[in-house]
């Protein structure tokens, strides 16, 4: 009887250890969180890459300025010695050194010397601690050059000072590196907690962004327009920078032109010399002006465009937004418009911009119409709106760069210019007719795709 009893409840206590066990398996991830994952991964990878470079460029570029700061000081207080007939006391060189120690604050110290029967002597210091650097002196001395010397703390650079045809003595300037190691620690701090931020905050959006995708293909589209938006205004900021680098490339080159000039009637040694300065300084700025227009230039190729497909994708992807501001659009785009070669992104983005504008100029609402047709030439677009309209005095001006009907604040004046580049580059021409108080009309003719 005991056995008969035992015997049930064995076998029931199998399956019920069984079930616990089963319930324990991991789970698998869902497509929204592993595409989240793995965004974050790359995106702080990529921070993590570009932050590094940019701190160790900037780092070199910093020790480069400082370098050149103590080197400029020691040629310009060489040069200021030189123009003096007679030699120099050291009670009239200490106001000097003072004047060039605060003009920069880097500096750690300025030594003047002069020669007797050969050897370098001090003559002037602003500095309390006793530092030789006699090898240095009498190296720039014997070679005539400037002569650099560097410890992990400081740099130290020595300069001729000459009398006619002989050297006289030299300068000696020493420059602080301490500071860079404090910088270095301090942009690798911010950039650390900003790429935390960053990577917080993208791994956020994507994750929104994939539920969305996943909800509905529509909303998708909403956020490829605004994301659109946004690259209009990353070629705003380009064609600032296009714009900036030109006007301050001329002048560059003028000042350039005028110093070779002067090198070439000056016969004065210290006026050759800080001649040679000033085109040394004119150069590092026309370098950098030429490197910011590069930057500025878009580098995309043109190539065939499907216009109608371009035009019905930004009527759709307006309409929702047209709707939730009291603005309808009408579109009559017929499916056979001729194709053309244009970089389709900045094309799209110029009508995206002429379609938003319409809709800023129709606060109470109205009616945007987005046509388009064949020409005997290729295609004709036209975005006209219901709206207040542009004032007649300002219509020649409307395609400039920084004009703008809006009011402070809400524009930057770049967005019609950005439009007449693009349209201008794909070889076509842009133009506008306005009323006050009735509306604004925007004519687009673009050549068809060569055959």
């Amino acid at each position: 009887m005991i056995f008969v009893n035992v015997t049930p409840i064995a076998l029931d206590a199998a399956p019920t250890q069984e079930r616990p066990i089963a319930a324990r398996l991991p789970r698998r991830p869902t497509l929204g969180v592993r595409l989240t994952i793995s965004v974050a991964v790359s995106v702080a990878a990529v921070l993590a890459t570009v932050t590094v470079v940019a701190i160790t460029i900037a780092n070199i570029q910093v020790d480069a300025d400082v370098r050149e700061t103590a080197r400029v000081t020691a040629v310009a207080l060489a040069d200021e010695i030189e123009l003096h007939d007679e030699p120099i006391s050291p009670d009239a060189l200490v106001p000097l050194l003072r004047r060039f120690m605060a003009a920069a604050t880097d500096l750690d110290s300025i030594n003047v010397f002069h020669i007797e029967n050969g050897v370098p002597v001090l003559l002037a210091t602003t500095s309390a601690i006793d530092r030789p650097q006699s090898d240095l002196v009498a190296s720039a001395i014997k070679t005539g050059e400037p002569t650099w010397s560097s410890s992990p703390t400081l740099a130290t650079v020595a300069v001729p000072v000459r009398r006619g045809d002989r050297i006289s003595g030299a300068v000696s300037v020493a420059i602080s590196l301490a500071g860079l190691d404090r910088i270095g620690r301090v942009a690798g701090i911010g950039a650390l907690v900003a790429g935390l931020v960053a990577i917080a905050a993208i791994t956020l959006v994507i994750y929104v962004l994939a539920r969305r995708i996943i909800l509905g293909p529509y909303e998708s589209i909403l956020q490829q327009r605004d994301a659109a938006a946004r690259a209009q205004q990353l070629a705003a900021v380009g064609q600032t920078m296009a714009n900036v680098a030109h006007q301050i490339g001329t002048p560059l080159n003028l000042v350039s032109g005028h110093v070779q000039l002067l090198q070439q009637e000056v016969a004065d040694p210290a006026l050759k010399r800080r001649l040679t300065i000033v085109e040394e300084q004119v150069d590092r700025v026309t370098t950098a002006v030429r490197d910011l227009l590069q930057r500025a230039r878009p580098h995309a190729e043109p190539r065939p465009v499907n216009l109608a497909s371009v035009l019905s994708r930004l009527s759709e992807a307006m309409r929702l937004r047209f709707g939730a501001i009291g603005v309808s659009i009408v579109t009559r785009i017929p499916s056979d418009l001729s194709s053309i070669v244009a970089d389709e992104t900045q094309l799209e983005l110029a009508l995206l911009n002429l379609l938003a504008n319409a809709a800023d100029a129709m606060p109470r609402g109205g009616t945007v119409i987005l046509a388009a047709h064949r020409t005997a030439e290729g295609v004709r677009i036209v975005v006209s709106d219901t709206g207040v309209g542009i004032a007649p005095e300002m219509l020649p001006q409307i395609f400039e760069p920084w004009v703008t009907t809006k009011p402070a604040g809400s524009g930057t004046g770049l967005g019609l210019s950005i439009a007449r580049d693009v349209i201008t580059r794909a070889g076509g021409t842009i133009a506008v007719s306005s009323t006050p108080g009735t509306g604004t009309v925007f004519t687009i003719d673009l050549p068809a795709r060569p055959r």
